[in-house]
């Protein structure tokens, strides 16, 4: 392990240079042959493997930093200079593609920038406050493939890890693209083309007919929002599990004032749920850490989320914003509604109401 921990580093730089490389010389997927677009989405698929493959050995072999420099916080830097010099949202993607770290991948809604607001909690982190069809003439939705120009370019700073992280949002999003040529040419929409198999998608854009059922599948029931606390019952059922306002436990004070810490620092400011007039020393509560709340942290002054871990990703993003955090403070929406007063340590993990002591 020791020898591939230290060739790992230089695998991670050959392996993103030869993603960046071919992905600097995709042409756009309308302009592509079937069999092309097949070859295409072969590679995406491949790569993604070796990606995530390499992602997660880094993860497990190659310290980091407390501090270290993450894609996502890259991307917030990227999109607040872009905004700096006065490029239109429509095209803050297309100039800088890191700005992508932001936005999940998805079918059914085109990359747009990220919105400076909450997204609808437990709504799968899209932030769009539902589905988005604009126009083919909008030009935020021109079918270019993510390497047309500018093409990615290669972020200075990032460790190992995060640079493969970067590199694997990048593929989705091509892939995503693809696909949906796919659909186009196979005269499905995007949602039905997600419900067939690979070498059904494949073989219907090489001129194979599609599956007889394709117009009739019918895609899984959604889940229903998890608990903030829960636990599996025989036969794999979710029991959620209550606690009292005022437990006290091995980290509790005995006033339900203690969570997780997951950013140090300390914090008093006005609580806001993400609607309406952001206070000034806005202090986010929130149910649960949605990664697509990353472009709201650079102007908060803290953040307290009801569930959640230090290890989340919106967790490690806010300590290299330095931003202040609690996570696992229970009731939290409740116990601080908009507009009321809080304090809370990121260190302890006391979140209180009013001033702190």
């Amino acid at each position: 392990m020791g020898r591939l921990g230290t060739a790992l580093p230089g695998l991670a730089t050959d392996l993103v240079a030869d993603v960046d490389r071919r992905l600097a010389g995709i042409p756009a997927p309308a302009g592509t042959s079937s069999p092309a677009l097949v070859a295409e989405l072969r590679w995406t698929r491949r790569v993604l493997v070796s990606l995530h493959a390499q992602e997660a050995l880094a993860g497990a072999l190659l310290p980091e930093p407390p501090t270290s420099r993450t894609a996502a916080g890259a991307a917030l830097t990227a999109l607040a200079a872009a905004r700096a010099r006065g490029v239109p949202d429509a095209q803050v993607i297309a100039a800088e593609p890191v700005v992508l770290a932001l936005k999940a991948p998805s079918l059914r809604d085109r990359p747009r920038t990220p919105d400076a607001r909450v997204p609808e909690q437990g709504d799968g982190g899209t932030g769009g406050g539902g589905p988005h069809r604009a126009s083919e003439q909008d030009p935020r939705h021109a079918d270019h493939p993510l390497t047309r120009s500018p093409a990615p370019s290669p972020v200075p700073g990032l460790p190992p890890r995060e640079a493969l992280r970067l590199r694997i949002r990048w593929v989705q999003e091509l892939q995503v693209r693809l696909a949906r040529e796919a659909a186009r040419r196979t005269r499905l929409d995007v949602e039905r083309l997600a419900l067939l198999r690979w070498t059904e998608v494949a073989a219907a854009l090489e001129g194979g007919p599609l599956p007889a059922d394709a117009h009739t599948r019918v895609p899984p029931s959604a889940s229903p929002a998890l608990p903030d606390a829960f636990r599996l019952a025989e036969g794999e059922v979710v029991v959620a599990e209550h606690h009292d306002d005022h437990r006290d436990d091995s980290r509790g004070d005995g006033n339900g004032n203690r969570g997780l810490g997951a950013s140090r620092g300390r914090a008093v400011g006005t609580a806001w749920d993400g609607t309406g007039p952001r206070p000034p020393d806005a202090v986010l509560v929130v149910r649960t850490l949605d990664p697509a709340l990353a472009p709201l942290l650079p102007d908060l002054t803290g953040l307290v989320a009801q569930t959640g871990s230090p290890l989340s990703h919106l967790a490690v993003l806010a300590r290299e914003f330095g931003l202040p955090a609690v996570v696992g403070a229970a009731h939290a929406v409740r116990r601080f509604p908009p507009g009321s007063r809080l304090s809370l340590d990121g260190t302890t993990g006391d979140v209180r109401a009013g001033e702190a002591p």
